[in-house]
């Protein structure tokens, strides 16, 4: 059995990718995510949300890498690496070895401050580093540019399908591009997908998005680019089309588990779209906290384009201080417009009034759940 899974970070939905994957015949929906690239990847390898993680939730980036190592045990136990059997290979590889992805370099991000520690000074990879810790054997690759971004995914297509392998690809590209060049990654991202073969057997392919242009992601989370993205899925194992139009970024975890350890655990890209879940996107901007979440939104699909959005940021909750927050509802349809290059996405939104029913329901929703320590005290109210 082999699993993939493949990041191209930051593309927004684009109709020319959207376009590709439809004429092969294959699925495309909308993913809800997460505001960045780490708490996305956390979402679906644990199956949580950055909340369920830890008490604060998870900053923009370094939190894993600053617990305790009481609290790493607590943490890895919830990854699903912990979950595959031992005769699992995975994987991973970024293409550029940039966005937290650099090794060997002074300067990269300290996942490992000490040349005493393991694997040593200045080694990091994003991907397990920044989401668990190395636990078990991961296999990593050098990077060859200019070469890896068409070629890697055939190699990693050689090998047999009657082990079980899982790949982790990350492609930067879209990241690292000089803004206003985007169309150049678009076609080659559009020629990375063109080698991919989609039939072969016993595997899984999960291709999105983690989210949308980081400058366009706010600390009320603007829709589309903090919680709204793109997937294709494509499953050989169970041999099922897939059609679902929503899937969320935690579902990756169950739905791993369902095929490799034959479980039936809910939000299943078979089962049909449940139109009443609320989705629920945590994070903070690395100007406002580093190692801790500090804004919340709750999200329902209202119809197949609209969703409507309840989002509360208080910068001062993950330290007990509820004097200085703001509120934003609202609604938002996903649809195509005109942004130049980066994206043609719709990035208008109605707001609306806090007093909706249906975001009185989402914040309830909020404040009565694991989600409550963003919102005591606030008001004079305690939650």
């Amino acid at each position: 059995m082999k699993i993939y899974c493949i990041l191209f970070d930051t593309l927004p939905r684009h109709p020319e990718m959207e376009e590709l994957f439809k004429s092969k015949g294959l699925h495309f929906g909308d993913y809800l995510t997460q505001p960045d690239t780490v708490n996305t990847l956390i979402s679906m390898f644990s199956g949580n949300r950055p909340s369920e993680m830890r008490d604060n939730g998870i900053g923009h980036s370094h939190t894993y890498a600053n617990l305790s190592e009481e609290d790493k045990v607590v943490w890895d136990k919830k990854i699903l690496f912990k979950d595959l059997p031992e005769d699992w290979n995975i994987h991973i590889h970024s293409m550029p070895e940039t966005r937290g992805d650099n090794n060997s370099i002074p300067g990269c991000w300290p996942m490992y401050k000490s040349a005493k520690t393991s694997p040593g000074l200045y080694d990091c990879k994003l991907v397990p580093d920044d989401i668990c810790g190395r636990f078990r054997d991961f296999k990593f690759y050098d990077y060859v540019q200019s070469s890896d971004e068409k070629n890697f995914i055939k190699e990693m297509q050689k090998l047999p399908s009657d082990e079980n392998h899982m790949v982790i690809l990350k492609y930067n590209h879209y990241h690292d591009v000089e803004r206003g060049k985007q169309k150049d990654v678009l076609g080659l991202f559009k020629g990375i997908v063109e080698t991919i073969d989609f039939e072969e057997e016993n595997s899984l392919f999960w291709i999105f998005a983690d989210h949308g242009e980081p400058e366009n992601i706010t600390i009320t989370h603007n829709p589309p680019d903090s919680f709204l993205s793109w997937i294709s899925v494509t499953d050989n194992i169970t041999n099922k089309k897939v059609t679902k139009s929503k899937i969320a970024s935690i579902d990756f975890k169950n739905n791993v588990l369902n095929r490799v350890l034959n479980k039936n655990l809910p939000n299943d890209i078979l089962d049909e779209v449940d139109m009443g879940r609320i989705y629920v996107t945590e994070d903070s901007r690395s100007a406002v906290s580093e190692y801790n979440c500090t804004s919340v939104s709750a999200i329902k699909a209202l119809d197949e384009d609209r969703y409507i959005q309840y989002c509360m940021h208080n910068g001062g909750a993950p330290h007990g201080i509820y004097d200085n927050y703001k509120e934003a509802a609202r609604i938002y349809k996903r649809e195509y417009g005109s942004d130049g290059d980066l994206g043609v996405v719709n990035r208008k939104w109605e707001d609306i009034d806090l007093n909706h029913n249906t975001i009185v329901e989402l914040k309830d929703y909020l404040s009565n759940g694991i989600w409550k320590w963003y919102f005591r005290y606030v008001q004079g109210h305690s939650y």
